[in-house]
């Protein structure tokens, strides 16, 4: 069929596929206005009236499983002579596009095989066998959901009562023949030998499923057909803990259970399967049962205080690679290594830095109910809070060289960067200006930058790299190019930052002598690299980078003269995610403090009743898993919700109201932000660095006709006037905020520039527009991308009224007097009118993003970032 071709009420819109059943469409239903999966069947098989009877209710069978993991079929329908198949339409990627080539993470592991056996079980107890459990048929959708495709239909073609040598030899040309190679590789033995089989034969093809996650291979393994059915019938395969010795033993023994040949021998249920996993999981993570130790061996090490798996497994490996690093010893001769789980606080502990001395921890916890710096020792549980007179945030505290002073960034009295005592005496200003300082190795100087950086991923703007001399405050520019994250080599002649290259660049790492010259890359390629950090000894440099599919440590050697490269960059920890950030280590290089870090960014919707004004029930999640996604916009007729993923690649999605039905409307490298739908619902605006510097971009709500309107570099936050004939956007620069007219050409108009707010310091971005078309409400926008209060912009004076020192993310009511807007984990109602507010909604521990309010002002949708992150140290005995 062709695109275009309609079968009854759907359109076929595109070919997926083919497969030994038949061939699979993309297409519309035009009744339900949905997209689907449609699967047309065979000719052979729609003609043989016995074969069909016997399908259509094994597909009804199917189609009663209802479960969150399985795809979901919809009908089975003829239309003429084409007997087809309607399911739900999967957007994702399939298990073996997902398995890395050495294997999963031990997390993302758990995360796909504990509903991947659960949906099998579920099927079983519905009398469904699978019988061809394989990668292509296992999908993890862009919402990182688990759906097992095809049950009790890709092994339907002999359709006889028992299999026999025959059917089975035909079930395999079938496969040949229809290009989905491998399936072979993934049936059991009596499968493949065409004997009688039951719901054990799942179990065995789970088995191979398990071990290629964990290892990157397939247990057998053949040049050939033959090859491969000899290795399936005679082969013992390779214990998982022999190709991957941090696979925890039971782990391994589980997965080699279903690999038994008999299978009276196997799991008798993958229910049992599944309860053995999720024990295990929990085990892992409550610190009951611990991981073995990465290669290699010869290394003794001593776990203190066991806690959350990921920073276990970075622990582990990062030791190997850090310790070989500071020390040209051979790995035998390192002694015994301590792991020290230092902060155990709700929330998060950040920015550790460790005195020359290793004895002391400093850091930036919110645990006061704003940002101190506290101070802890090395093995103690007490930690003082060495800012607690300052009610303004303080953070990046910094050591200096000789353990007597800190210096750290302060938001008291504008901003910039403080020095005070190592117990908290003697607090003074240095700078007016400053994030992340770093010390030079004399203590004379402070490398500052003119950026925060909390999420590499949430940045725009360029950064500066200064540095400050300490006794006289004399400041000197270093780079012109992008530059954040600074810190000095142990000899002082060179700086180590991360910055981008070019708009449309994730991260890289470059160095630049001290004294001014030319930056030297020490990484140039399309990972995102962040936060260097010199070892000791100079020799090397280690940084964050997620060139490994997640975000972990890595080292690269370096010549610390020149800052040039000596090698390839080296992995340091693999597996844990985001486990090794915010990296210290002491002067002698036998301490290293790091933060293992959580975090999770999903959208929520709750009840609102705006007479009240206040919310009712709990929150719903509209998006779950793993991929990170922001800025939630609700469409005109509140069927509807926009907003666009975080991280390495950000594209645009719409999903229905209830999360279901998600659509990825953008798909390219650069970065797409804060989708607003236009008044009739037709078009969707955000903002992209697709051609270098942001600016404002409308798409259809399909994805189709994407059109650049403004032509201002740094445009961002598009907001569309109520009867859609104008738009107003904001920028980086005191220039504020601007509105342009929708109805003509960039080119043949100047857009209205709206009041600059006076402090040079202080930008004003706008975020609604009152449903009266009267006023603007916005926020303040500090240089560090964070926000300072709630502002309201009468069009008619052209003037701003300002009605809190906090807060973000301001929403109109319907009656056009009424704001909503968030901060940290609260979201409050204000009232323009009079400036009173009031809660409305907590989240305690938890961080609130953007919202957006349903036009009818009953849904309130909101980002909500869960992040844990504690202080870790790794000290060689």
């Amino acid at each position: 069929m062709t695109t275009g071709t309609t079968l009854g009420h759907y359109i076929i819109i595109e070919k997926l596929g083919s497969g030994g059943m038949g061939e699979v469409y993309r297409a519309q239903d035009t009744r339900l206005g949905r997209d689907v999966a449609l699967k047309t069947l065979l000719p052979e098989l729609a003609i043989d009236t016995e074969r069909r009877l016997r399908f259509e209710r094994e597909a009804r069978a199917v189609a009663a499983l209802n479960h969150p993991n399985i795809v979901t079929l919809y009908s089975i329908e003829q239309q003429e002579e084409v007997h087809f198949l309607t399911m739900e339409l999967v957007s994702g990627r399939t298990l073996s596009k997902v398995i890395p080539p050495g294997g999963m993470p031990l997390e993302q592991f758990f995360a796909i095989a504990l509903p991947l056996t659960d949906a099998v079980a579920t099927a079983h107890e519905h009398g469904v066998t699978h019988r061809d459990l394989k990668p292509a048929n296992v999908m993890v959708t862009d919402r990182g959901r688990v759906k097992v495709l095809d049950f009790g239909l890709a092994k339907l073609l002999p359709l006889a009562v028992e299999e026999t040598e025959d059917t089975a030899s035909i079930s395999a040309a079938r496969t040949v023949r229809g290009q989905v190679l491998g399936t072979l590789a993934y049936m059991s033995p009596e499968q493949a030998e065409g004997r009688e089989i039951d719901h054990r034969t799942d179990i065995f093809s789970l088995g191979i499923l398990l071990h290629e996650m964990l290892t990157g291979r397939r247990p057998f393994t053949g040049d050939s057909t033959a090859s491969i059915l000899s290795s399936l019938l005679r082969d013992s395969p390779p214990l998982v803990t022999e190709l991957r010795p941090d696979v925890p033993p039971r782990l391994a023994r589980m997965v080699q259970r279903c690999l038994e040949k008999n299978p009276a021998e196997r799991y008798q249920s993958v229910a049992d399967l599944r309860v053995d996993l999720a024990d295990l999981h929990r085990e892992l993570q409550s610190g009951v049962v611990t991981l073995p130790a990465p290669p290699p061996v010869g290394l003794r090490r001593r776990m203190l205080l066991p806690g959350a798996m990921a920073a276990l497994v970075a622990a582990g490996a990062l030791v190997y690679y850090w310790a070989a690093g500071a020390r040209p010893e051979q790995p035998g001769s390192l002694g015994e290594l301590e792991f020290s789980h230092l902060t155990h606080a709700p929330g998060q502990e950040l920015f550790p830095s460790l005195s020359p001395d290793g004895r002391t921890i400093v850091y930036a916890s919110a645990a006061s109910g704003n940002f101190d710096i506290y101070s802890q020792r090395v093995g103690g549980e007490n930690a003082v809070n060495l800012t607690r007179d300052s009610p303004d945030d303080d953070t990046h505290p910094a050591f200096a060289p000789d353990g007597d002073r800190i210096a750290f960034r302060s938001e008291r009295d504008g901003g910039g960067i403080w020095v005070i005592g190592a117990t908290g005496e003697s607090v003074r200003r240095l700078t007016s200006f400053g994030y992340h300082p770093a010390w030079s190795p004399d203590g004379r100087r402070l490398a500052v930058v003119t950026q925060s950086v909390t999420d590499p991923a949430l940045r725009f703007t360029e950064s500066e790299l200064w540095v400050v001399s300490i006794d006289t405050g004399e400041r000197r520019r270093l780079t012109t190019a992008d530059a954040v994250q600074p810190h000095w080599s142990p000899s002082g002649r060179r700086i180590a930052y991360w910055g981008r290259s070019g708009p449309s660049a994730a991260g890289d790492i470059w160095t630049i002598p001290a004294e001014g010259g030319e930056p030297v890359a020490v990484t140039t390629d399309p990972a995102m690299d962040w936060h260097p950090v010199w070892a000791h000894d100079g020799r090397h440099i280690y940084f964050t980078s997620d060139r490994g599919g997640s975000m972990n440590l890595w080292r690269v050697p370096v010549d610390e003269a020149t800052g040039r490269p000596l090698g390839r960059p080296q992995p340091v920890t693999t597996g844990a995610g985001a486990a090794s950030q915010h990296v210290s280590v002491a002067a002698d290089g036998r301490r290293m403090a790091y933060v293992a870090r959580v975090e999770s960014m999903n959208v929520q919707r709750i009840a609102f009743d705006p007479v009240a004004g206040v919310t009712r029930g709990d929150g719903e999640w509209v998006t779950t898993g793993s991929r990170a996604v922001a800025q939630p916009h609700p469409s005109p007729d509140g069927r509807r919700v926009a907003f666009n993923s975080t991280g390495r690649q950000e594209d645009i999605y719409v999903a229905n109201a209830n999360g279901t039905g998600l659509q990825q409307l953008t798909d390219d490298p650069s970065q797409k932000r804060a989708a607003r739908w236009s008044p009739d619902g037709e078009r969707i605006a955000f903002y992209s660095n697709r051609t270098g510097a942001s600016e404002i971009w409308t798409i259809r709500r399909d994805g189709s006709d994407a059109q650049q309107l403004t032509r201002s570099p740094g445009a961002h936050y598009p907001v569309w006037s109520p009867d859609g004939t104008s738009m107003a956007y904001s920028t980086h620069s005191p220039n504020g905020a601007f509105i342009f007219d929708l109805t003509k050409p960039w080119d043949q108009q100047t857009p209205r520039q709206l009041p600059a707010i006076p402090d040079p310091t202080l930008t004003y971005e706008i975020w609604g527009w009152s449903p009266d078309g009267r006023r603007l409400a916005g926020q303040k926008h500090l240089a560090d991308l964070s926000h300072a209060g709630i502002g309201i912009h009468e069009l008619g004076t052209d003037t701003i009224r300002w009605l809190t020192d906090f807060g973000e993310w301001p929403v109109w009511l319907s009656d056009s007097r009424r704001l909503l807007f968030s901060h940290l984990g609260k979201l409050f109602l204000i009232d323009s009118a009079t400036g009173k507010y009031r809660e409305v909604l907590s989240l305690p521990q938890q961080n609130l993003g953007s919202v957006g309010l349903s036009r009818d002002d009953r849904t309130i949708y909101y980002a909500v970032q869960n992040a844990e992150a504690d202080v870790w140290l790794i000290t060689v005995k």
